[in-house]
């Protein structure tokens, strides 16, 4: 049995706008694109905000169990369900906010559809603007929809759900194993904004030495035939990198910008679209080459003596939030104020206590690698389930004992998808 298709405008209800400077003094709670969480899908922060103070953006009246769908680079897929505590709420108009008609499809089976590539794709094919990608509400709803039944529809999600919790779970228990490190440097050396155990310290732009990237010509094709890793933002999604996707020559570092940072150098992007909300930083496991867009960072031994690399990184890794104070948010691209940066005080402690350090850190990089490695194959998993629920596959056999139910409520379905004559579905 196949399922019938629709557009996911159809099986949506209307939602309305509410402008909340017409009564300055209610506060409401705003939902901005940036409040979802990447891999969560889900909102991870609400500002309270007086009608006064909106945004011009905030116009999207939400209800619980809406399906909110990121139109403003819909290739990041920036989609969440409205949870209980948010109803009545607003949300940006940068979402399409859809809004399941109970009669035709569940919310929840409408989100799990907005997760799959199928549907990502058919935004990411209709985006318009270079600097601002995005699709319009109406390209939204006029994606396509598989519509089984209500009790299959039921029954899938509950299926996903379980699947779903999984992943959360794993993000969960990664999100406290990075805060390990952190925890344990403020445990050996205290705060690194405060020193309150009055290490001796210098000015990072004294500690430490700045080595600079570029990127060699790309007209000059044998520049990439090399085997030196050549270091973007993209690759800093580790935190000891070994291999990049990019590979340069000998050559194109003697007559380019970029320099050959010796393995063991600290990393850490200084110019990028993400600065605004993390500042990467990693290490490198051997001589690397870095673009523009990044700064390498070695001992200074005339200014500090020997110095770890991983306590420099740790150090980088837990001051994170001081690092972010040094960002200068530009429109687009947000850059690391070199004067900033190069002030923040350095604490230099024993070298034998940074060594002692760096062996419990590697301690936990095996750890994370394991996780890695299990996060891969719960989310390889999720996106399995993922196709075969929306192909038919995952409730075949389940389909076949419930055949006779399920037909009734599809023949009741396309009765209320039949629309009268010149009437457009929604979308």
């Amino acid at each position: 049995m196949r399922w019938p298709s629709a557009s996911i405008g159809q099986v949506c209800l209307p939602t309305e706008q509410r402008d909340p400077t017409a009564l300055p003094e209610r506060p409401f709670r705003y939902i901005d694109i940036s409040a979802i969480g990447k891999d969560a899908k889900r909102i991870t922060t609400a500002p309270e905000v007086l009608g006064a103070e909106a945004p011009s953006r905030a116009r999207k009246a939400v209800r619980a169990g809406d399906v909110l769908v990121s139109t403003v680079r819909p290739n990041l897929n920036a989609v969440a369900v409205v949870p209980d505590e948010l109803d009545g709420e607003i949300a940006s108009t940068g979402f399409c906010v859809l809004r399941a008609n109970p009669k035709l499809a569940e919310g929840k089976f409408i989100f799990y559809r907005c997760l799959t590539p199928e549907f990502v794709n058919s935004l990411v094919a209709q985006m318009r603007g270079a600097n601002y990608p995005a699709v319009s509400d109406g390209v939204v709803k006029r994606a396509d929809i598989p519509l089984p039944a209500m009790r299959e529809q039921r029954w899938i999600v509950g299926l996903l759900e379980r699947a779903d919790a999984l992943r959360r779970q794993r993000t969960e228990a990664d999100t406290l194993a990075d805060r390990i490190l952190p925890a344990l440097f403020h445990t050996m050396f205290g705060d690194p904004a405060r020193n309150p155990k009055g290490w001796p310290s210098k000015p990072a732009g004294r500690a430490l030495r700045m080595i600079s990237g570029g990127t060699p010509s790309k007209e000059n094709v044998a520049f990439w035939n090399g085997d030196i890793p050549w270091v973007s933002p993209k690759d800093m999604k580790r935190v000891i990198i070994s291999d990049t996707e990019d590979h340069i020559t000998a050559d194109a570092v003697k007559k380019s910008a970029t320099s050959l940072l010796p393995g063991g150098t600290a990393m850490m992007v200084v110019r990028s679209g993400i600065l605004a909300h993390s500042v990467p930083v990693a290490l490198a496991a051997r001589p690397m080459a870095i673009n523009q867009d990044l700064k390498g960072m070695v001992p200074n031994p005339e200014e500090t003596g020997e110095l770890e690399p991983y306590y420099i990184l740790a150090w980088l890794l837990t001051a994170k939030q001081t690092l972010l104070g040094c960002v200068k948010r530009g429109a687009t691209v947000h850059s690391i104020d070199s004067g900033r940066f190069q002030a923040l005080p350095f604490m230099l402690p024993p070298l034998p206590l940074q060594k002692a350090l760096a062996r419990r850190f590697k301690d936990l990089l095996a750890l994370q690698v394991k996780q890695t490695e299990s996060a891969g194959m719960i989310e390889s998993l999720f996106a399995t389930m993922l196709h075969r629920a929306f192909s038919g596959e995952l409730t075949a056999k389940w389909r076949g004992t419930h055949l006779k139910e399920l037909l009734a409520e599809m023949e009741q379905q396309a009765r209320l998808l039949k629309l009268p004559a010149g009437q457009k579905a929604s979308g």
